[in-house]
């Protein structure tokens, strides 16, 4: 596998976590009734709901679910442009 997807696949996960991280605090910081509270707490889970099978002796769980709001979706669209930026800058 090609070391800059490996580095892409990074970049995308900490700018997605810390975009996420700071709707979180954001979300905090506004009044109960506020706009922008409401619209930073929207999220869209897609993916795989948790199924277990139990096969008697060992129990196996599946899924992924990906929780993205609005600062998750910015934190990751900022961070692919740095890595393009970056991997630009490389070359």
């Amino acid at each position: 596998m090609s070391k800059n997807l490996i580095y892409f696949f990074l970049i995308v996960i900490i700018g997605t976590l810390l975009g996420a991280f700071i709707g979180k605090a954001l979300y905090k910081l506004f009044p109960e009734n506020s706009i922008v509270r409401e619209m930073l707490a929207v999220e869209i889970t897609p993916g795989i709901q948790p199924t277990t099978f139990d096969l008697g002796i060992i129990d196996i769980t599946f899924g992924a679910v990906i929780k993205l709001n609005i600062t998750a979706v910015i934190g990751l669209i900022i961070t692919a442009i740095i890595f393009r930026r970056l991997i630009l800058w490389k070359n």
